[in-house]
């Protein structure tokens, strides 16, 4: 690793040191210990060529709210959704509210459809479902858009799919929890000591490899992965949600300690 990433890193904890997290410390550090597992990450299954031909996602939409469904169907007609396989990334710009989908031909992109339209449909809601405010909080709606999508998708050929999806959220917020924990841990020491030597050049290469907003630090911005799937589970499971702008309410007035106390004793729970 060149030493010019290994200074940019120190630079950011420097910085980022500072931020306010908007989880406490001991919340993050029992989280850690919960997402703390060796998951193997799997390969999804093959089995839908095109997911637009065969509109899984536009068709739950339809099901879930015909509102919803207008509105991505305007979107698509207006360019204001863009669905390529082509695109370097997947994103919805958060100034203009457009959405820009990468598909990736396999099964896995019924889901991020479904995920990335969510965040379009809340970027365009009014009043938005999560307001820019919370932006802590702005993976819930679509994380739990997934699960509905999980329930929507009875037919046993769709098991295989959904089976390695739960796997794959749960590898992928892994590896983000291990980054967390050695930012935390890199920030605490910079702060009690005020410098930084004998880095893992492995753990700083894993960390300095995530494309996030500097505004937000990659504590932050790496928590609103694990938190969504924690609260959007904690909702199917918990409450019924009459209305979706009732989950940002809900968000700030559940209790998360319960439920990393619960998942803690329980590994099964999540």
């Amino acid at each position: 690793m060149s030493s010019e990433k290994i200074q940019k890193f120190i630079e950011r904890v420097k910085i980022e040191s500072s931020y306010p997290r908007f989880l406490e410390t001991e919340a993050i550090k029992q989280m850690i210990t919960i997402f703390d597992h060796d998951y193997q990450k799997v390969e999804y299954p093959k089995t839908i060529e095109n997911p637009l031909k065969l509109p899984l996602a536009l068709e739950f939409y339809r099901q879930y709210n015909e509102q919803y469904y207008q509105m991505i169907q305007t979107g698509i007609d207006q360019g204001r959704i863009v669905i390529d396989d082509q695109l370097e990334k997947t994103f919805v710009d958060t100034e203009s509210n457009k959405a820009y989908i990468k598909l990736y031909g396999d099964d896995s992109d019924v889901f991020m459809l479904v995920h990335e339209l969510a965040h379009f449909i809340d970027r365009n809601s009014h009043p938005m479902i999560i307001p820019n405010q919370y932006s802590f909080l702005c993976e819930v709606f679509s994380f739990y858009m997934e699960k509905r999508l999980e329930q929507y998708l009875t037919d046993s050929k769709y098991q295989p799919l959904i089976k390695a999806r739960k796997n794959n959220r749960m590898y992928f917020e892994s590896r983000m929890m291990k980054a967390v924990a050695y930012q935390l841990h890199c920030e605490t020491t910079y702060r009690k000591t005020g410098r930084l030597q004998e880095l893992d050049e492995k753990k700083v290469k894993q960390i300095v490899n995530y494309d996030y907003d500097l505004h937000d630090g990659l504590i932050n911005y790496l928590l609103r992965y694990p938190l969504a799937n924690i609260l959007s589970e904690y909702f199917m499971k918990k409450c019924a949600i009459k209305s979706d702008h009732d989950i940002c309410d809900l968000c700030l007035h559940t209790n998360l300690y319960e439920i990393l106390d619960a998942m803690t004793k329980n590994p099964s729970y999540k």
